[in-house]
């Protein structure tokens, strides 16, 4: 009896607490953000995409713009 509510306690712990292989939490996508935000800012600096494509993509990733679907619904 004892032994399953250990192991309750446990499975409640990792579903509270879910982190992903490096050991942080993956509530906290801020860092993502912070990473694909420099490398969009990357390629722009390289020249690989234009100033409206750079503001397009920065707008979505920043919560500021809905992406453009190239379906036609």
């Amino acid at each position: 009896m004892m032994f399953g509510f250990i192991f309750l306690l446990i499975i409640a712990f990792y579903f509270m607490y879910p982190s992903n292989s490096n050991g942080t939490c993956c509530m906290h996508n801020q860092s993502h953000t912070s990473n694909v935000l420099d490398i969009l800012n990357e390629r722009y600096a390289r020249g690989e995409i234009d100033r409206e494509e750079y503001l397009e993509r920065k707008g979505v990733l920043t919560g500021q713009k809905q992406p453009i679907s190239l379906h036609k619904e």
